[in-house]
């Protein structure tokens, strides 16, 4: 067998039995078996009376082939298949529905007969054709009159419908290119960024000279990366990176062809940009959806003058004319909204997604559908007005429903692989959803064939006015759906312009505060989309429900189910909302603090607050998911005292077991916010004096002097002593003796300050001049100066140094003896002091 064929065996098959079911089910007689045979009744049927109208008869034929008593077969006990069985309830189901057709297609058989006999009859008669005369000639009319003005009036409109147009596509090329620009300028940037950092890797692990090399040490528990200077340089290779090596963002995937080239950045555009895109062309689309329906509206009143002006008709005629004004009226429209949604001769006002070529075919073959149905349903009518009775405007809807329902087929293999390619999943993806939608892709043919196919079936079985029926269900779902689109796109482009989101990206001239918002609008953008879609899905559902007669509105009204679940859903996203804005209004602070600390310069409290933020977020993350969780549980009336209770009870344990961690990470969030210290201060903590070489949450890491490191927790951090505050003061104290010129030595001092403040090394980091306060203290053999001179925190040590220094110097060279703190006792011996006594005594003389 050909295999074009197949699929439609196979739909047709599905049609048979996967629709059998939907049948209305068979009238069990008390006291028979499901699966007891059946025969006719020839004696029934001799005495039934002959029925002149095939619908009666069709009917008769039904009843007595289900009312007819039957005799037992003396082989029923011995039946291979169970009564209630599966086999035995599908095969009476089947059989009974087979049975259904057989009366449908006997009663259509008869139609057809009657509908040839009258159009032999109505041909010979001559008030039948003064009938279609009258007929004739008023649609000639109308569709004359009103075509005509339709025509003038379009022409008219020409000028702005081109106007409108090509305003569109200007609109639609610019968005186009500027999404384009957006998304290539974020690429360029991502590209631009890992070339940058794959440059200072590759920097980081070569040395600046070809003499040295860098080698990675550890010292103190602290990782170093240290330069050594080689004396042969040409016996140690330059450490560069090979240049064969690949880079890391142009590594192709293994199963990707050409795999030893980068692939090229591709550019798609996102959900957003397509509604933004949408949201802009939608006043476009309704002017050109205004103009044509402003052409229409003149046919519509040139035809009901020409209705009104008409001589008398018979009232079969004008329901004639009628029809067929109703059917080109909806043809218009439904055109009109089809130019709109997919614009088949230019992409100006093209709302959907689709190639130009996929345009102009899908508008063709839906023009075709929509004019073989509206005007098949007329034609239907027409003949039951002309005199084919309803057993022949039966036979006519359902052969044209049947036409309809085959051309819908053909649209659906017309189609299959612009729809396929949208069911699959993406290049690359994988998982069983992926492996479900590749599969459905290939397939989704023969489903939609079946369904098709079987809503003919079904209606063909007796339904009323089921194609009418079917046609209002199809328009009125397809209106409500592509409404339900507009709102979503429309919702979904207004939060976009809320958010301030912008595809471009921010140039120079933008404010970082509208940088900052534009960024957030960004995280939280798809979280507010998610959630607007669901609305308006769900909004879009009870529409759809409501508008085939189930009372879907009722299951919201309060104290029913429905009610209660609303409210609760309603007040569990009010918690949610609130939450996410107090998370935004927390994270926008921090941010622009951050921001306002770096453009100020104070990159310290900037990167320690940095650093505070994950544990802030993590903590206030908690707090929110605690409260939205609880009031969830509340609203879906779970009762959560027994776990508050259990929560406060583990707390406390908790509490109790870890007091001193707690304890270090409170004081050590204090300790930071309050920027008590930071790397590389001179501090005095906990009794222990050093720089700070790190600061974590919980500890403080100190060099002391000696080279030993200290590791103390902040919870015995009572007192913080830190010499690295802006201002730190070089102390002058000198001990002179006492027989020194005290004013010498003051003055002397203030001139060694002088010349201190004046050096070019030292003088930056001096605030004052030396301030000698005077004489502190006075023994019995020195008397002591202090003084001090006011310098930065990173110059007290350097200056108070060289003013020693040079006070030594310069004491040195006046003689300003500098006093000996220890005391010295000159004791002689006997016969020096007897001499020494009389050369001191009066009247005598020295030897």
């Amino acid at each position: 067998m050909n295999k074009r064929y197949f699929p439609l065996l196979l739909t047709l098959l599905l049609s048979l039995t996967v629709f059998a079911s939907w049948a209305a089910p068979a009238e069990v007689v008390p006291g028979k078996q499901l699966n007891e045979p059946t025969q006719e009744a020839p004696q029934a049927r001799l005495k039934q009376p002959a029925k002149e109208d095939p619908v009666e008869r069709a009917t008769v034929n039904e009843e007595d082939a289900s009312e007819t008593p039957l005799e037992q077969s003396p082989e029923a006990d011995t039946a291979p298949l169970q009564a209630d069985g599966l086999i035995a309830r599908t095969l009476d189901k089947l059989g009974e529905w087979l049975n259904r057709l057989g009366g449908q297609l006997h009663l259509f058989k008869d139609s057809a007969a009657e509908l040839a006999k009258w159009l032999k009859a109505s041909f010979s008669d001559d008030a039948w054709r003064q009938l279609l005369v009258e007929s004739a000639s008023g649609l000639l009319a109308v569709f004359v009159l009103g075509v005509s003005a339709q025509a003038l009036v379009s022409r008219g409109l020409r000028y702005p419908r081109r106007a409108l147009a090509h305003r569109a596509g200007s609109v639609a090329s610019h968005l186009h290119r500027a999404a384009t620009l957006a998304r290539a300028e974020k690429i360029s940037s991502v590209t631009t960024q890992q070339s940058a950092a794959q440059t200072l890797a590759q920097a980081a692990l070569a040395p600046g000279q070809e003499n040295v090399v860098l080698v990675q040490t550890v010292r103190d528990g602290v990782e170093h990366v240290e330069s050594l200077v080689v004396q042969d340089a040409e016996s140690i290779a330059p450490v560069t990176t090979p240049a064969s090596a690949p880079t890391p963002i142009a590594i192709p995937a293994p199963n990707e062809p050409y795999a030893h080239e980068a692939p090229a950045p591709t550019i798609v555009p996102t959900h957003r940009d397509m509604a933004q895109r949408t949201l802009r062309l939608l006043p476009f689309a309704f002017g050109m959806l205004l103009l044509d329906l402003l052409g229409l509206m003149a046919f519509f009143g040139a035809a009901a003058l020409a209705i009104h002006l008409l001589p008398t008709l018979d009232p079969r005629a004008l329901s004639v004319v009628q029809g067929f004004f109703k059917a080109y009226v909806i043809t218009r429209i439904c055109m009109a909204v089809l130019r709109v949604l997919i614009a088949p001769y230019g992409q100006g006002v093209r709302l959907l997604r689709i190639t130009p070529l996929s345009a102009r075919a899908l508008y063709t073959w839906l023009w075709r559908f929509i004019v073989f149905a509206t005007f098949g349903i007329a034609l239907a009518s027409a003949a039951g007005q002309l005199g084919a009775g309803e057993s022949g405007r039966q036979a006519m809807v359902k052969l044209v429903s049947l036409c309809i329902h085959l051309a819908a087929v053909m649209i659906i293999f017309r189609f299959r692989k612009p729809i396929g390619t949208h069911i699959a999943a993406a290049p690359g993806a994988t998982g069983p959803l992926a492996s479900l939608r590749n599969w459905l892709a290939k397939v989704w043919v023969i489903p939609a064939t079946s369904l098709v196919m079987g809503l003919w079936f079904i209606w063909a079985l007796g339904i009323e006015d089921g194609f009418p029926r079917l046609m209002e269900f199809i328009i009125v779902t397809a209106a409500i759906i592509v409404a339900g689109r507009l709102v979503d796109i429309s919702v979904h482009g207004l939060v976009a312009k809320a958010l301030h989101i912008n595809n471009r990206a921010a140039d120079s001239n933008t404010s970082k505060s509208a940088n900052l918002r534009s960024s957030m609008g960004e995280r939280y953008y798809p979280l507010i989309q998610r959630l607007t879609s669901f609305v308006v899905m769900v909004l879009t559902v009870v529409a759809l429900l409501q508008s085939q007669g189930i009372n879907a509105i009722g299951w919201f009204a309060p104290g029913t189910i429905g009610g209660n679940m609303t409210s609760a859903a309603l007040t569990i996203l009010t918690a949610v909302v609130i939450a996410v804005i107090v998370w935004y209004l927390v994270d926008t602070g921090v941010q622009r603090r951050v921001m306002l600390w770096t453009e100020n310069g104070d990159l310290t409290r900037a990167a320690r607050l940095k650093t505070l933020l994950p544990m802030m977020r993590t903590i206030l993350l908690i707090a929110l998911t605690l409260v939205v969780g609880l009031t969830a549980l509340t609203q879906i009336g779970i009762n959560t005292t027994p776990l508050l209770a259990g929560a406060s009870i583990i707390g406390v344990a908790l509490g109790f077991g870890s007091q001193k961690l707690v304890q270090d990470f409170i004081t050590g969030i204090f300790l930071l916010m309050e920027n008590a210290m930071q790397v590389g201060d001179g501090v005095t903590v906990a009794g222990v004096s050093g720089t700070v070489e790190n600061l974590s949450i919980r500890t403080v890491r100190l060099r002391a002097g000696d080279g030993s490191l200290h590791i103390i927790p902040f919870s015995s951090v009572s007192t913080v002593n830190n010499t690295n505050r802006g201002i730190g003061n070089a102390a002058i104290r000198v001990s002179i003796g006492y027989e020194m010129d005290v004013n010498l030595a003051t003055d002397e001092l203030k001139k060694i300050g002088a010349l201190l403040r004046a050096d070019p090394t030292f003088g930056p980091l001096i605030l004052a001049d030396l301030e000698v306060w005077g004489v502190d203290a006075i023994d019995g053999s020195m008397f002591t100066l202090v003084g001090q001179i006011r310098c930065l925190s990173n110059g007290r040590w350097g200056v108070q140094r060289e003013t020693n220094r040079r006070i030594l110097e310069r004491f040195r060279e006046l003689n300003i003896r500098i006093a000996d703190p220890r005391e010295r006792l000159m004791v002689p011996d006997a016969e020096q002091s007897a001499s020494h006594v009389a050369a001191t005594t009066p009247g005598g003389h020295e030897k």
